[in-house]
C-alpha cells in the first residue's frame, strides 16, 4: 500500500499556498496515495473543493491557540501516524519540525512559499528547525538561491517545485482588447502587494488622460487599516472611476478571462499562483520584476515588467500595455498560454513530489 500522507497548513482560507496544497492533495490521491488535509484555523474557502474531490480534512482539536498548538498538533500526528507530512507556510512548517523534534515518527517535507527578505529571529529559529525536515521545497528559484547562500547545509535537502496550474480549468479564451481596457489584480490588499504604489501610478496615468479600469480583488479584514488608507488615497486623488477594491472571489477564472490584462505589483513573491493562472487563461501580464517573475513574464513577449518601488515605472508599464495594437495584443495572449503550458503542468509538479516521497 502506498504512503499515508497528511497535508498540513494553517487553514483552508483563500490564500495561494492553500490553493496549491489542496491541489497537491488531489493529485497525490489520483496517484494512489492515502491523503488527508489538516489545519488549525477554522476557515473554509477551499473546503468545498476538498469535498468535491473526496479528500478528508480535519480541524486539529485545540490547535487554534498558539500556546497549545505544538502539543495539540503533535498529539494529532501521533494519532494519525502518517508516513509523510507535507507542511505549507512558515508556522505549520515550524510546528511540524518541532513535532518531529519531540518524537513524532514521520518523514517531513516543508515548503517555502515566499522569498525571504531578511533573516530575523523568527527566520533563524525556523531555518534551524529545518534540520528535522527530510526535504525542503521552495516554490521559487530565488528562495532556493537565498537558502543555499545563507545555509549551505540545506543544499542536499532542497528541491524547487514551481506552482502548477489546472490548464484545462484555466483555459485560453481569446478576446478583443476593450477600448477602455480592464486590468485585473487578484491579491490581498496590504503593504507587501503594493496597493498604495499602484494607486500612485494610476494617478500619474489619469493626469495624462489615459482611460482604463482596474478591479482589485483582495479585501481582507485582517488588513482593514491598510485598506482604509488605500480608499482614502483613491478618494483624495479623485480616481474612483479608475479602480475598484473588491472582496476576494471564488470566481477567479471568470475574473482572468473577462480582463484584458492581469497585474501584480508586489514588492516580493514566491511563484504567484495568480500570474500562472492568468497566463494560462491567455492574459498578458503587467508585474514587478522581482524574484522569479522575469522567468515567467518576458518584456514584450507576454507582458510588461516594472520596478515596484517606483510608481513612475508602474505607470510606464501600464501605458505600454494599454496602448498596444490589437494584433500585438493577440500575440501576447497566445504567448502567455504557450509559456504556461510549458512551465506549469500538473504532471511535472506531482512527479517531483512523488520522486521525493519514493526516494
Amino acid at each position: 500500500m502506498k504512503n499515508r500522507i497528511l497535508c498540513f497548513t494553517d487553514s483552508l482560507g483563500a490564500g495561494g499556498a492553500q490553493r496549491q496544497l489542496v491541489g497537491l492533495a488531489v493529485l497525490l490521491q489520483r496517484n494512489g496515495y492515502q491523503v488527508k488535509v489538516c489545519t488549525y484555523h477554522n476557515l473554509d474557502f477551499y473546503k468545498s473543493f476538498l469535498q468535491e474531490n473526496n479528500i478528508p480534512n480535519d480541524l486539529i482539536p485545540n490547535a487554534n491557540s498558539s500556546r497549545r498548538r505544538i502539543k495539540a498538533v503533535s498529539k494529532y500526528f501521533n494519532q494519525e501516524n502518517p508516513d509523510w507530512v507535507i507542511a505549507y507556510q512558515e508556522t505549520p512548517s515550524l510546528v511540524a519540525c518541532v513535532a518531529k523534534l519531540l518524537g513524532c515518527k514521520f518523514r517531513l517535507i516543508v515548503s517555502e512559499r515566499n522569498t525571504t527578505q531578511c533573516i530575523g529571529i523568527k527566520e533563524r529559529i525556523r531555518f534551524f528547525l529545518y534540520h528535522w525536515a527530510d526535504a525542503i521545497v521552495p516554490n521559487s528559484f530565488a528562495q532556493e538561491k537565498f537558502l543555499t547562500m545563507h545555509y549551505p547545509w540545506m543544499q542536499k535537502k532542497l528541491t524547487t517545485i514551481s506552482n502548477f496550474v489546472d490548464l484545462e480549468h484555466f483555459n485560453f479564451k481569446i478576446k478583443d482588447k476593450r477600448r477602455i481596457p480592464e486590468i485585473a489584480v487578484v491579491a490581498s490588499i496590504w503593504d507587501a502587494k503594493n496597493t498604495l504604489g499602484y494607486i500612485d501610478a494610476i494617478k500619474l496615468l489619469a493626469a495624462k488622460g489615459y482611460k482604463f479600469h482596474t478591479s482589485w480583488y483582495g479585501k481582507n479584514d485582517s488588513n482593514i487599516d491598510y485598506y482604509n488608507l488605500c480608499t482614502a488615497k483613491i478618494n483624495n486623488y479623485s480616481i474612483q472611476d479608475y479602480i475598484a477594491l473588491n472582496e476576494k472571489t471564488k470566481q477567479i477564472k471568470q475574473v482572468y478571462q473577462e480582463a484584458d490584462f492581469f497585474c501584480l505589483p508586489s514588492f516580493y513573491e514566491g511563484t504567484p499562483n495568480v500570474i500562472c493562472e492568468a497566463m494560462s487563461c491567455g492574459r498578458p501580464i503587467i508585474c514587478s520584476a522581482v524574484c522569479d517573475n522575469p522567468m515567467y513574464v518576458e518584456e514584450g513577449e507576454n507582458g510588461f515588467l516594472f520596478d515596484p518601488m517606483s510608481p513612475e515605472t508602474i505607470a510606464d508599464a501600464i501605458e505600454r500595455a494599454i496602448t498596444i495594437s490589437n494584433d500585438e495584443y493577440f500575440l501576447l495572449c497566445k504567448n502567455s498560454r504557450k509559456k504556461s503550458e510549458r512551465l506549469f503542468s500538473e504532471m511535472s509538479f506531482i512527479h517531483k513530489y512523488i520522486k521525493i516521497i519514493e526516494s
